[in-house]
This record gives C-alpha cells, sequence and structure tokens, in this order.
C-alpha cells in the first residue's frame, strides 16, 4: 500500500525525504488549530513529531503524504508540493483515522479525496479490521462534513476529552465517528 491515485491526487507513503513539507503544514498555526498535536516550532519537532508516524517506527499505522497529480511531476521533485497527510495511527480492532492539510488547500475537496481514496485501499488490504474511527471538536464542523462525506457516522460524544493547543490548557468536547469496512 505504498501509492494510491485518484484523477487529482497522488498519495505515496510518508518518508523522511517529506519532512519539508511536513514541517512546512506542521508549523502553520491556523492549521493545526484542531489538532491535539499542536503546531511545530522547528524542524527539530516536526521531526520527532515525524517518526511516530513513519512505517519502520510504527508498524501500526499507515500514513500517506498528499500531492496533487500533475503531468510527467515526480512527487519528490523540488516542484512537488506536498499537501497534506492522511492516514491511520495504530492497527488494532479499530484503527483511528487522522488528516492534516495545508490552508491554501481547504474548501477544494481534497481532503474528502483523500480519506476516501485511503478508506477504499485500506480496506481491500486490511480486512481484519472491520471499524476505523476519528474523533473531532465539536465545533470542527468543516472535519465533521468530510467525515460524513467519507461515509462516517456520528457514534457518540465525550466531554472534556481533547486539550487543543491552540484554544489554551482547557479539555474541550469531541464527536466520535466510525466507518464500518463495507
Amino acid at each position: 500500500m505504498d501509492q494510491i491515485e485518484t484523477s487529482r491526487l497522488r498519495l505515496l507513503w510518508l518518508t523522511e525525504r517529506n519532512l519539508g513539507g511536513f514541517h512546512t503544514i506542521w508549523s502553520i498555526p491556523e492549521a493545526t488549530r484542531w489538532s491535539s498535536r499542536g503546531c511545530r516550532k522547528t524542524i527539530e519537532e516536526s521531526r520527532e513529531h515525524m517518526k511516530g508516524l513513519l512505517i519502520e517506527n510504527n508498524p501500526d499505522g499507515e500514513n500517506y503524504a498528499v500531492f496533487i497529480r500533475a503531468n510527467n511531476m515526480s512527487p519528490h521533485s523540488s516542484d512537488a508540493q506536498m499537501i497534506g497527510i492522511v492516514g491511520v495511527f495504530h492497527l488494532e480492532s479499530v484503527a483511528e483515522l487522522g488528516y492534516i492539510f495545508h490552508p491554501s488547500f481547504w474548501g477544494k475537496g481534497y481532503a474528502t479525496e483523500s480519506v476516501s481514496a485511503f478508506l477504499t485501499r485500506f480496506w481491500e488490504l486490511r480486512p481484519t479490521i472491520r471499524t476505523i474511527m476519528a474523533k473531532t471538536d465539536t465545533e470542527n464542523y468543516e472535519s465533521r462534513r468530510v467525515l460524513a462525506k467519507c461515509g462516517f457516522r456520528e457514534v457518540g460524544r465525550e466531554e472534556a476529552s481533547i486539550v487543543l493547543p491552540a484554544f489554551g490548557e482547557g479539555k474541550r468536547d469531541s464527536v466520535v465517528f466510525e466507518v464500518s469496512a463495507p
């Protein structure tokens, strides 16, 4: 499962060569606003964060760098801009989905397209995992819409369950979503 393609996007295993794009996204306060991990201030902070997502360090995760497909352009060329990351953090009986995108690419359907493509391939290659869950802050309406468009359904709410550094130290409520294998 090293590459997934759609009509507009190419998803490739997240590797160390993606550190620059990873840091660009994770260092933007607007992009990380809804993340419990918060903004990364230095490339070293991003490198440490990214290490936990790489397949060689986390065989129970599958994470992809998302690129816009361009004719005859390698996603590893200096002209290829990484626009997001999508994947699951752990592969237990229920996997947990996460994604983040550069704000310049919000509102164009790229998150929905990449999550949908990821799910299709994931179900094909991981038949023993029957459910994927995702959590969002109750006020993250855009992410809630992406999940709904990709077939996730709201299964519950958790009070004071997450801390989002962009909002300070207090705990916030979250919405729990699940999608089952077809």
